[in-house]
């Protein structure tokens, strides 16, 4: 079992996200995260919104715990506990840049790359 969800770790960490971006006037720009699991089932969902100071995460399982670290160097930057599925991140906690985000929940380590870009529409 435990080589199971390593190997489904490593997967999970292999699989890149993607993002689609939506624009309309009344909700800003809209970036959206996926990452899958292996069977192609999403496992995370990260919506972001230019008007926003948060990030909207949700996971297919319960998560307890995530976590962000800087992309190159995987140096912690923010952690939260949860409860359920679905959280809010504020954004004005992080710089903008690249950044490694891991859920966990009971079973796995879900992780997925992000973008943090706080600048209002607008604003350059």
């Amino acid at each position: 079992m435990k080589n199971i969800i390593v190997i489904i770790a490593i997967s999970l960490i292999s699989l890149t996200g993607f993002s689609q971006t939506n624009k309309s006037a009344s909700q800003g720009k809209v970036t959206k995260y996926i990452t899958n699991f292996p069977n192609g089932e999403e496992a995370i969902t990260i919506i972001e919104t230019s008007n926003s100071n948060y990030l909207k995460l949700t996971s297919a399982d319960n998560f307890y715990k995530y976590e962000i670290l800087e992309l190159a160097n995987h140096e912690l930057v923010h952690r939260s506990g949860n409860k359920g599925n679905v959280c809010d991140i504020d954004k004005a906690k992080l710089e903008d840049g690249n950044y490694t985000l891991k859920v966990y929940t009971k079973d796995f380590v879900i992780t997925s790359d992000i973008t943090i870009n706080n600048q209002k529409e607008g604003n350059s």
